[in-house]
């Protein structure tokens, strides 16, 4: 004779019953709420990236010293190092290592800094390139209690 449904393990805890008691949990309000809460997380987070990008500006710290350069502006940079010249580029907001006298090669393989706190380096040359925004530059990220 056939069992119940009530009495089969694997439709009680994966099948249509398991389900619906889950569902019965929640009420339709919540599922609005949690919609609504997405929503202006994902919103908020697009609009502080959108405004900490518009004033970002490279910085280049070389066995010469540290440069400022903004980065909306395209230009080619030949930083030297200790190796000899590494060829930086900034195009269309973004920075990239294009050559290094390095011997591996890995900086030119990283991708391109673009967002605040992105950082590229060439180390066997040292080279570092930083991205930063016009934030005062003293003041700390977080305060811990």
């Amino acid at each position: 004779m056939i069992k119940s449904i009530a009495y089969l393990p694997i439709q009680k805890k994966t099948g249509i019953f398991y389900r619906m008691k889950v569902l019965k949990i929640f009420r339709p309000l919540d599922f609005v709420m949690l919609a609504l809460f997405l929503a202006v997380a994902a919103a908020s987070l697009f609009v502080l990236r959108i405004q900490a990008d518009d004033k970002a500006f490279l910085l280049v710290n070389t066995p010469e010293g540290e440069f400022v350069y903004p980065l909306h502006e395209n230009r080619e940079l030949h930083l030297k190092g200790l190796l000899g010249d590494s060829l930086v580029v900034i195009q269309d907001g973004r920075a990239f290592f294009r050559e290094s006298p390095c011997p591996n090669k890995i900086c030119v393989q990283t991708r391109a800094v673009e967002h605040a706190n992105d950082w590229a380096a060439c180390l066997p040359n040292q080279v570092i390139i930083h991205v930063e925004t016009s934030g005062k530059k003293d003041e700390p990220d977080a305060t811990v209690r």
